[in-house]
């Protein structure tokens, strides 16, 4: 079974979104911990982590063109899912080539990490942020558990009620 552009961007969206969060919280860790392998594993964990919003970011357009002829589909919902989605791949882009400066300038001296870790904390802080903003307004286009106009809109085309279903 192919996949179409909306089942890839479904399936590549959730690593950066779930994944800063996560980030979020090794991060304040490795200010805690004293290992330096463990702060370049973490710092390692945030570059991937960062990178992988490149993929959604690739797959959004396929996943527009699957969609925007659907009933129900808002095409300024899809803009402001757009629109912000790309603030979050630059800001995702921004804290990993942050973390890959802590990464491979460091010298293992913890003066360095002391520094450049709550940075990069304070980066995947915003970013996950953003990410979580951007899945909400992507999550708008076809959840009417998010957003109930969708809901109406598609009950109104069909003829049926979400809850009969």
């Amino acid at each position: 079974m192919l996949f179409n552009g909306a089942q890839i961007h479904l399936l590549v969206n959730h690593l950066p979104v779930i994944g800063f969060l996560g980030m979020v919280l090794a991060l304040a860790v490795a200010i805690k911990v004293q290992s330096v392998e463990v702060k370049r594993f973490i710092l390692l964990a945030t570059i991937l982590v960062g990178a992988s919003a490149m993929a959604p970011y690739w797959t959004g357009e396929f996943a527009e063109k699957n969609i925007e002829h659907l009933s129900g589909v808002s095409k300024s919902l899809i803009h402001d899912h757009e629109e912000l989605a790309e603030t979050a791949t630059i800001f995702s882009v921004i804290t990993a080539i942050a973390a890959a400066v802590a990464f491979f300038f460091q010298r293992r001296r913890s003066q360095t990490m002391r520094i450049s870790i709550p940075i990069v904390l304070a980066l995947s802080l915003v970013t996950a942020g953003l990410m979580s903003a951007a899945a909400h307004e992507g999550g708008k286009i076809r959840h009417p558990e998010i957003n109930p106009a969708v809901g109406i809109s598609d009950s109104a085309s069909n003829g049926t009620s979400k809850t009969q279903e």
